[in-house]
């Protein structure tokens, strides 16, 4: 039953005219209209229409149900439903525009700032954050467990690992101490692995990822389970262990064939070319790079730039120049036609730029130089990618090793060796 049926329902029990109930509160055609659900009456008119008719309940029934609307929309958010999420924040938006629960309000926003980091806007997820700082000493402890989860998710997409690993723990020790949905865990879980894995923290990680693809599998999530053991694949091929990560790969293949899922099978085919290529298989690596590349035609540039990149590298570590730098220059291009590009993806500027410098007949020497050493591996150690430093730290050693210039062919090897090895402590 609708609020306005309640209302009603509760004032003809009472035998009470409509003039009766609203004196004082409201016009008789605003009632009329409250009682017809043909508008929602604010809090406060609410509570005084409620405490003329004798009924107590109605406040309580009607925030608990948006409660689980609120609750029903960020299930679909964690399950990446983009379309039907977007689809019920319009809905919950335009509830909320007389709408004035404490509690139900900082659910909204919290939840709010989980769709937008669905989405990626940034900007739109710091606007919220400010509004949330000033309501975080009314929050009780669930509150809080979504707050810090989802804070840690913003230092996630923004590459701050250590920051975000911070407000994850702090997540968990809130977790400990409710009781949430086993579905909370597992993607709680899932989260604390993710971070761990861009830390190279390799245990970490597959303690976690094996949690939450227990809990996963026992709920039938296909889609998550899948995820589970993409994270895992890559774990295993770190440690090198190769079979154990194709099994990984394979499981994941075999539940994105079986749901159809061509942003799963683009990531997996993306993995096993990455698989290959550690192997020395530059044909398969590449051609598993393209297969990837394929699943991903309809995907975000980010998705796509990240195997553009390793198949530039495939074809340059197997001296296919020509392929590379027709690659290179597609994806620079890329680049230039997307708005801001050059600042967006910063990250990628440089890879690409490096190969084209590297892959250039009539390399200047001064450039090259500056711009490894000003720019491209400065920026690298300062997000702590130490394969990507040890791989152009050992560029430039043999950029001077061939130039006969041996002492600082010298100190970018140690530096490569340095680096290398801080991703085998990690």
């Amino acid at each position: 039953m609708k609020i306005g049926d309640r209302l009603k329902f509760s004032r003809i029990k009472h035998k009470l005219t409509q003039e009766e109930v609203a004196d004082g509160i409201i016009s008789v055609s605003y009632l009329s209209k409250i009682e017809n659900n043909q508008v929602v009456p604010s809090e406060e008119v609410l509570r005084l229409l409620c405490q003329r008719l004798g009924i107590n309940n109605i406040l309580k029934n009607r925030q608990d149900e948006l409660t689980s609307k609120l609750l029903l929309w960020y299930k679909t958010i964690t399950d990446k439903n983009r379309q039907e999420a977007a689809r019920m924040y319009e809905e919950i938006k335009r509830t909320f525009d007389d709408v004035q629960g404490a509690e139900s309000i900082a659910y909204f926003l919290l939840f709010e700032m989980r769709y937008h980091l669905l989405l990626k806007d940034i900007h739109t997820v710091e606007a919220l954050l400010i509004k949330l700082r000033e309501l975080y000493d009314t929050f009780d402890d669930v509150m809080k467990y979504y707050y810090y989860k989802f804070l840690g998710l913003l230092y996630y997409c923004k590459e701050k690992y250590e920051d975000a690993l911070e407000y994850y723990k702090k997540a968990e020790q809130r977790f400990r101490s409710q009781s949430f949905e086993k579905w909370e865990e597992a993607d709680l879980h899932y989260l604390l692995a993710l971070v761990y894995s861009r830390l190279w923290r390799i245990l970490g990680c597959i303690n976690y990822a094996q949690h939450a693809l227990a809990i996963y599998q026992s709920e039938y999530d296909l889609k998550r389970s899948a995820e589970c053991h993409i994270l895992l694949g890559i774990c295993y091929r770190r440690y090198g262990e190769v079979d154990q990560a194709i099994e990984c790969y394979s499981l994941a293949h075999k539940i994105a064939q079986i749901i159809n899922d061509t942003e799963l099978l683009g990531t997996i085919e993306h993995n096993l070319g990455y698989l290959m290529s550690m192997k020395h298989e530059h044909y398969e690596a590449i051609q598993h790079y393209k297969k990837s590349l394929l699943y991903k035609r309809n995907s975000s540039l980010q998705a796509r730039f990240i195997t553009l990149f390793s198949l530039i590298k495939e074809y340059y570590v197997s001296k296919n120049y020509k392929k590379a730098l027709a690659n290179v220059e597609e994806s620079l291009q890329l680049l230039k036609r997307e708005k801001d590009g050059m600042t967006t993806y910063y990250e990628y500027y440089l890879h690409f730029t490096v190969y084209q410098y590297l892959l250039s007949e009539d390399i200047s020497e001064n450039e090259f130089e500056t711009f490894m050493k000003d720019r491209v591996l400065p920026y690298f150690q300062r997000f702590k990618k130490y394969e990507d430093v040890a791989q152009y730290a050992e560029y430039l050693a043999i950029y001077y090793e061939k130039r006969h210039k041996y002492k600082l062919a010298s100190k970018f090897y140690k530096m490569s060796y340095q680096f290398l090895k801080n991703m085998i402590n990690i």
